[in-house]
């Protein structure tokens, strides 16, 4: 772990960078806009990024980085920029930024380019050999809508789903009508929900900070995403049941997803989770013990780690290829990949071993040499494998919405 400490010159706010480790030509990860942001937490999120990098096997070190601020501030965008600043020569480096709680790629990439900085992700380009003017075309893809949402907006949900659909297979639970709970709204959440309702789940239960809304024949999801993020959620799904925010846990649903932010258990407990599948896209979502009592009810855990593979899993599928891919292809590909994952992850859960156990097992294994490109280069078997259709509409359905 290495850690970069900034103070802000004009608010005295505090800001920091860590990687996780400092071993590898391409360090990434997401900038955080949060309050109560602590150095401790940001380590522990460059900790469960390596992880994810490791899991994923490509040849890419996990960072995190962020500034304790508040994002409903009017002045966080020259708060942001500052940092920026004081993060321009790791963007030169090796660093490649994302978003995170409290910020976007879009905001993080228009205040770059304010300030001369190429592109937050143009160290990809240097470690991958890329032009500046390929670099370009490939990030240009992640403003391309797919559906609702464009593919920078879905393509973290997108893996976050296809690992709770994977699970919900290998629970074999026969049913061909699933359905879901979904903790969290927010980009991570919207994207989930997309994914999960294009191929053919029904979300019958919503929460975000605020409050739960609940309608046992599916709340009406393509509206829900119609509207404005943020908006409060009894306003875009008028109807639905209005329930407090940890009713979700407790739900009746084939799974649960997790896409909230750390802690997801906070003030509740995991003894109310009645779905046998939970999928944790949230960093940090849910504590080791917590695993622990999940897996002696027979609920399988889908951990952050796998189940937040899906960002990181969409840039070896933008950066890879020889060629520009679609960014229906790219999203194939995430799906394709957090298959293979979540069915290694099912493989290696022994007895008296919890997914988080499997999950850092799969983590620790050797990675690609270090003077190789960060991606393109995974080995993960059954990557190709055409996928399973969820329920009999499924693949007319997700066929459609790709299109």
């Amino acid at each position: 772990m290495r850690l970069y400490t900034y103070k802000d010159p004009e608010e005295h706010f505090y800001g920091f960078l860590a990687y996780g480790a400092t071993v590898r030509p391409l360090a990434a990860g997401g900038m955080r806009v949060h309050p109560g942001l602590t150095v401790q937490r940001i380590e522990a999120l460059a900790a469960t990024m390596q992880c994810k990098e490791s899991v994923l096997k490509v040849n890419v070190d996990g960072a995190k980085c962020g500034i304790a601020y508040d994002p409903a501030s009017p002045g966080k965008k020259e708060a942001m920029r500052r940092f920026l600043r004081f993060l321009a020569p790791h963007l030169d480096d090796r660093l490649s930024l994302g978003p995170d709680m409290g910020t976007s790629f879009g905001e993080i990439e228009a205040i770059a380019r304010e300030e001369g900085i190429t592109s937050v992700k143009a160290a990809i380009g240097r470690a991958q050999g890329l032009s500046a003017s390929e670099m370009r075309r490939r990030l240009d893809l992640l403003e391309v809508k797919v559906g609702q949402l464009t593919l920078g907006e879905r393509r973290a949900g997108h893996g976050v789903a296809h690992a709770a659909l994977s699970a919900a297979r290998t629970k074999q639970t026969g049913d061909s009508f699933l359905t879901g709970s979904l903790q969290g709204f927010g980009t991570l959440g919207r994207g989930t929900a997309l994914t999960l309702h294009a191929a053919g789940v029904t979300i019958t239960a919503i929460a975000d900070e605020y409050e739960c809304v609940h309608a046992a024949d599916g709340l009406p999801i393509a509206a829900m995403l119609a509207s404005p993020p943020g908006a409060p959620l009894r306003e875009i799904a008028p109807g639905a049941e209005v329930l407090p925010r940890e009713a979700v846990l407790g739900m009746h649903s084939h799974m649960l997803i997790l896409a909230a932010c750390e802690s997801s258990f906070a003030g509740s407990s995991v003894e109310a989770v009645q779905a046998p599948v939970v999928a944790v896209g949230a960093n940090d979502g849910l504590s080791p013990q917590e695993y622990g009592r999940l897996a002696a009810r027979d609920v399988f855990v889908v951990p952050d780690v796998v189940a937040g593979c899906g960002g990181s899993a969409a840039m070896d599928a933008l950066f890879a290829p020889a060629d520009l891919p679609r960014a229906d292809t790219v999203l194939e590909t995430i799906a394709g990949t957090m298959d293979a994952l979540t069915n290694q992850l099912f493989e290696e859960t022994g007895q008296g071993m919890t997914t988080w156990d499997a999950a850092m097992q799969m983590a620790s294994r050797p990675s690609l040499p270090v003077d190789a490109p960060p991606y393109g280069l995974r080995l993960l078997a059954g990557r190709e494998k055409r996928r399973r259709p969820v329920a009999a509409r499924s693949s007319n359905t997700m066929a459609a919405e790709l299109r």
